[in-house]
């Protein structure tokens, strides 16, 4: 049971959260989608940048911490949210559209875009201090652009930042 699961067949009653002034602030962007879907580079590019087993093995235990924190949030507590439609049909309206397919609009909080990234780029802060640097310029913008494509709410990035901490 992971996240296809809970964003496709929720136990319980998804709830909406609150509406803040910074996830208002940040508006439909439909544009920023092409930052959202890098977050998957982001996050698999430890396979390439790991060089010592030693660091493969606390990459490996990281994602499982992330996983068994988020699962049990998604499936007993699930969050949703309401997706404005798009306006125009081109290439990036596709690609929003196939995101928002793919990942329908439950497993809100806590925001796992958020929490990967921000624990990929903090892997390497000890072996790769100038990758990592970029890393968490990369995972601040992909968590904007969780805003500002409406996949998430601000409480959501707080929420992925917090699992990224624990």
């Amino acid at each position: 049971m992971g996240y296809g699961f809970t964003n496709r067949f929720p136990m319980f009653v998804p709830k909406y959260l609150p509406m803040t002034v910074i996830d208002d602030y940040f508006g439909f962007r439909p544009w920023t989608v092409w930052v959202y879907v890098s977050d998957y580079l982001l996050i698999f590019l430890p396979i390439i940048l790991v060089t010592h087993a030693d660091m493969l093995k606390r990459l490996a235990k990281g994602f499982f911490v992330n996983f068994a924190i988020h699962y049990p949030l998604f499936f007993f507590f699930p969050t949703t949210m309401e997706r404005p439609p798009l306006a125009e049909q081109n290439v990036t309206a596709s690609v929003l559209n196939l995101v928002r397919t793919l990942d329908t609009p439950l497993n809100c909080f806590p925001s796992q875009h958020v929490s990967l990234c921000f624990f990929v780029a903090m892997a390497f802060w000890n072996t790769k201090r100038k990758w990592s640097i970029f890393f968490l310029i990369w995972a601040t913008l992909i968590s904007l652009s969780t805003l500002s494509t409406k996949q998430h709410y601000f409480w959501d990035i707080l929420g992925g930042g917090l699992v990224t901490l624990i």
